[in-house]
């Protein structure tokens, strides 16, 4: 093999080993402040709570990515993971997670008072739970537990229709 062809390969092969990006991991304790990660050309925003050790919502991981992939500029989706309520958390253990399932969307390590969380967010701890919000910050409509990818896409879809 020329040497110009090993050099290409072993390159190649580099960037295949590196991931694409590293998570949009960032760190909050009051929930006021989560509105801050969506950009402000959203019409519509989606915000998932989930965390690590919560089943359902490790499942619907792949269908959260593939619903961001479905949409443009119009609609946003961030995550807050409740990974800090367990003793011994880091959150360098969920920036793997998100990178290893390729999570582009940005999430919030919610490092605050769960029961805040909770009544800023007007739900009762139980996750996963899917929030949709206008840009100004109005409850649109949620879904409790994991979501059916086909169905979300469509609902949101329907939503970003009648807000034309």
């Amino acid at each position: 093999m020329p040497k110009s062809a090993r050099f290409a390969a072993s390159f190649l092969s580099v960037l295949i080993a590196l991931p694409l990006a590293a998570a949009d991991l960032r760190q909050l304790k009051e929930p006021a402040k989560i509105a801050s990660v969506f950009p402000a050309a959203a019409k519509v925003r989606v915000l998932n709570v989930w965390a690590m050790w919560c089943v359902p919502c490790v499942a619907e991981m792949p269908d959260l990515r593939a619903i961001d992939d479905a949409f443009g500029a119009e609609l946003a989706i961030a995550g807050v993971t409740l990974d800090d309520m367990l003793p011994d958390a880091k959150s360098a253990e969920t920036a793997k997670f998100l990178d290893r399932h390729r999570i582009a969307f940005p999430n919030v390590y919610y490092t605050g008072n769960a029961d805040d969380l909770g009544d800023r967010l007007r739900f009762s701890g139980e996750i996963p739970v899917t929030i949709v919000f206008d840009r100004k910050g109005n409850e649109l409509w949620r879904h409790e537990g994991r979501l059916d990818r086909e169905k979300t896409i469509a609902r949101l879809r329907e939503t970003l229709r009648r807000m034309q």
